[in-house]
């Protein structure tokens, strides 16, 4: 059995802080793929990467079916491209007023062993901690295997890929989103928790009453994210672009 005290071990660490942005929701999600491999290579600290983009852009899990997730006629007609992230996970809808964080952690053996459900509820737990802190009102709780919700609605969904030494949790929050876009470009889901009870986008899902810079603070904070931002992996970003995330068979593969 593995300890509590081994995973906690693997939150405490400090690591880097990046708060760097590139011009396409593409272009982020290859650099969290690179980051990953970066930093499990080179055996380097952790980092917490936070980022938002400026456009619209629907982006599945890794073994998303697109036709059961996505409203592929809406997309073609708004323009908005359908992508697909190297972490598993439901399908969701980025744009202005989504928080996004990607949290890559240093792993031991043992704490491998530990596994994506331990990690995760240990990540979103300490998380809720740091937001009940803040605002007590708005009370957060861990729904499902990944979800955290305030009266029952969710607001983040959280996703993980592993390594042989390093994992990244992906991890999404609406806090001014335009929520009336998420029936139009998603369908309901294929998998979805017991919890959301068969509701609609609408009815399940809400904003978190923080700003972004807000939840900045409380993330570098929560993370221990102090030290400076990592040396990128461009070209090796450029290379997965190119290769990958602006490919129809990766992105439309399932």
């Amino acid at each position: 059995m593995i300890s509590v005290h081994s995973i906690s071990e693997m939150l405490e660490s400090s690591r880097h802080f990046s708060d760097t942005i590139l011009p396409t929701p593409a272009e982020n999600l290859a650099l969290d793929e690179a980051l990953l491999y970066q930093i499990n290579e080179q055996n380097s600290a952790g980092c917490l990467r936070i980022w938002e983009v400026d456009q619209y852009a629907v982006v599945l899990g890794s073994s998303n079916q697109v036709a059961a997730n996505v409203n592929q006629a809406a997309c073609r007609q708004d323009r908005i491209p359908v992508l697909r992230r190297c972490t598993g996970g439901g399908t969701v809808l980025l744009g202005p007023g989504c928080f996004i964080f990607s949290l890559f952690l240093r792993i031991t053996a043992e704490q491998h062993l530990a596994g994506i459900e331990a990690t995760t509820q240990a990540i979103l737990n300490r998380i809720s901690a740091t937001l009940n802190r803040i605002k007590p009102e708005s009370k957060v709780e861990l729904r499902g295997i990944s979800d955290l919700t305030v009266q029952g609605q969710k607001f983040s969904g959280n996703s993980q890929r592993w390594l042989t030494t390093t994992l990244l949790h992906h991890g999404t929050m609406l806090y001014d989103f335009d929520l009336d876009r998420i029936p139009r470009y998603l369908t309901s889901p294929e998998r979805e928790p017991e919890y959301r009870s068969q509701r609609d986008h609408l009815d399940f899902v809400t904003n978190y009453p923080l700003s972004q810079a807000e939840l900045t603070r409380a993330f570098i904070e929560t993370w221990h994210a102090r030290s400076a931002e990592p040396e990128l992996p461009l070209e090796r970003v450029k290379q997965l672009v190119t290769e990958k995330y602006a490919t129809e068979k990766w992105n439309l593969r399932r």
